[in-house]
């Protein structure tokens, strides 16, 4: 049994630093709570991307390992290796990226396994045992090369003990322990008919999305549905759905934000550059639908907080605050990519949101836990102390450290004066909500009734020039008939004529399906000169994507020939270059 300690222990002035206040909480009409986190620097040498905890010498406090060390809990002074300690180069990258805490041969004494660099072996190091932490720990090889930079050390098949999820060898899957012998080589079950990106793929997850009891694989670009029997040797259906707008974040999480009974996806979006997301699942139609809600992105307006940071390589799923909802921690992953990223030598912050629910709407409120420490490719959130509230271990670029989380009871004015603030955006331009992605026949390579645009009449273009674009060579998205009809050289007030064909009179829901890229504009709409919808933002980073379905409103359309304007009115303020605008179709839907 594990023994709780009650007391925070002291720890030394010298490597103790007060973080920002984080969170305020109502317990009671008249009492309110301040959450703390307090940063103790455990070393400020780079030797991981990662780091844990648990209890390795048995004394039922809690240690906390990063790289070729655990440092004994709970004061995390003194330090022991696990393998000989070498310094990883700053401008290269560590040779161990993350490490879990197991017992994996059932001794009573907790190993570590290791997963290094993306595409490279996986280690076990077998604990041994107190009396003997003076030498160094014996190594086995247990898999041979663990791809994706954001791997799972958990259960996922249910039979109560953890599986590694990963990719390998161009696949999807996990490997499994042999419990007899769990120093041997593991086995890997792929789940994956299509390739997945090799070494070097982000986002990565494990959640039951369908809500059938059994947790699935998550990834940026769908999820796969876990079999009822036989999850090691029967085939994982793919439900393909674009859980980013760039090439991947982080850890993904499967949780039902909103509270309406199903589970919705939160992930990060790029792991080197910007964007925090959860989407919204919608079973009211044939299939899911996942729309897309910001948290934050690459510009202040993009967050109800005007918050920012870039290089959310590693993001947890947990309940910070004790309200019973589970809440996001994340933060910047100093230096990920060296200078390459951008923001790259901004401040090393940490960032947990609480997540709460109103009739109306759901909100993710941002509090800074530290500006100095950061995170690597791994952040843990575990007691560390025994006190019952969740603290933060990190390691990465800037060393490692461990966020001592602890509760006060302050007046209602401290209260109030640690709320973040939401910020104005009148005036500014946020991005468009992303629809449903189209459905494409696979056989003519269209969706079914699409108007195509590069099959409509331009009537006029009062500046620039349309053309029609080959699409195919967007791999994050597709566009009906492999083509868009493309506006180049608008400014701000010049409009776009098309010639909309309607075959039968009818009152109709009028949709359709724009593409959205960094250099593409603010646009307004109409259709025999009345606005149809509202402006639309085709500003994305960092891929070139589609909207996906967006209704633009209904309208009594008799049979013949109508205009529909595409007029440019701004762009984003992230935006670059040009005001492009690219148009894939239009559907019309006879209303009922």
């Amino acid at each position: 049994m594990r023994r709780r300690s009650t007391i925070r222990p002291m720890l030394p002035l010298a490597i103790i630093a007060l973080a920002t206040t984080v969170y305020a909480s109502v317990v009671h009409a008249d009492e309110f709570m301040l959450q703390t986190f307090h940063r103790q620097q455990l070393t400020d040498v780079y030797y991981s991307e990662g780091a844990n905890g648990g209890d390795i010498d048995g004394d039922g406090q809690v240690d906390i390992v990063y790289g070729p060390y655990w440092f004994e809990g709970p004061g995390f002074v003194k330090k022991h290796e696990i393998y000989p300690a070498k310094p990883q180069p700053m401008e290269g990258y560590a040779d161990n990226f993350f490490n879990w805490v197991h017992d994996f041969d059932g001794d009573g004494h907790a190993d570590v396994l290791v997963v290094g660099f993306p595409g490279t072996p996986a280690y076990v190091y077998v604990n041994p045992k107190p009396g003997h932490y003076d030498q160094l720990w014996e190594k086995h090889a247990i898999f041979p090369a663990v791809s994706n930079e954001s791997p799972q050390f958990t259960n996922l098949v249910g039979d109560e003990r953890p599986e590694l999820v990963c990719t390998f060898a161009g696949a999807f899957g996990f490997a499994t322990v042999d419990w007899d012998h769990p120093f041997e080589a593991w086995s890997f079950h792929r789940v994956s008919d299509q390739a997945a990106p090799e070494r070097f793929g982000h986002g990565l997850g494990v959640g039951d999305v369908n809500g059938d009891g059994l947790a699935d694989i998550l990834s940026a670009s769908g999820w796969f549905e876990q079999p009822k029997d036989m999850p090691e040797s029967s085939a994982w259906p793919f439900h393909e759905v674009m859980l980013t707008n760039a090439y991947g974040g982080a850890e993904m999480y499967a949780y039902d934000v909103d509270g309406d009974g199903d589970n919705d996806i939160i992930t990060s979006l790029a792991a080197h550059d910007f964007g925090l997301a959860w989407y919204e699942q919608d079973t009211s139609q044939t299939e899911p639908v996942f729309r897309q809600h910001l948290i934050m992105g690459d510009q202040p307006d993009q967050s109800r907080y005007g918050l920012v940071f870039s290089e959310p390589h590693s993001v947890a799923l947990v309940d910070v605050d004790g309200d019973g909802l589970k809440d996001i921690v994340t933060g910047k992953t100093y230096y990920s990519h060296h200078k390459q990223s951008p923001m790259w030598d901004a401040g090393a912050v940490v960032y947990w949101f609480r997540l709460v629910r109103t009739e109306q709407s759901v909100d993710w409120i941002p509090y800074k836990a530290d500006g100095e420490a950061g995170i690597g490719r791994q952040v843990s959130v575990l007691d560390v102390n025994g006190d019952k509230v969740p603290d933060i271990v990190v390691g990465g670029m800037k060393g490692s450290h461990v966020l001592i989380h602890s509760r006060d009871m302050v007046s209602e004015e401290e209260w109030k004066a640690a709320q973040p603030k939401l910020i104005s955006t009148t005036g500014k331009s946020t991005k468009t909500t992303r629809g449903p992605r189209s459905v494409i026949d696979q056989a003519t390579g269209r969706v079914a009734r699409a108007i195509e645009a590069e099959e409509l009449n331009v009537v006029e273009a009062s500046a620039g020039l349309t053309v029609l674009q080959a699409m195919e060579g967007f791999k994050r998205d597709h566009w009906s008939g492999g083509k868009q009809l493309f506006w180049t050289g608008g400014k701000p007030g010049e409009t776009l004529k098309l010639e909309l064909p309607v075959s039968e009179s009818a009152v109709y829901d009028v949709y359709a399906v724009f593409t959205m890229a960094r250099d593409y504009g603010i646009v307004s709409l109409s259709l025999d000169g009345a606005d149809l919808g509202d402006p639309l933002d085709l500003y994305s980073y960092p891929d070139v994507v589609t909207t996906g379905l967006l209704k633009l409103g209904s309208r009594d359309l008799r049979a013949g020939k109508h205009e529909l304007s595409i007029k440019i009115i701004g762009k984003n303020a992230s935006a670059s270059g040009a005001y492009l605008v690219g148009l894939d179709y239009v559907t019309l839907s006879p209303t009922k």
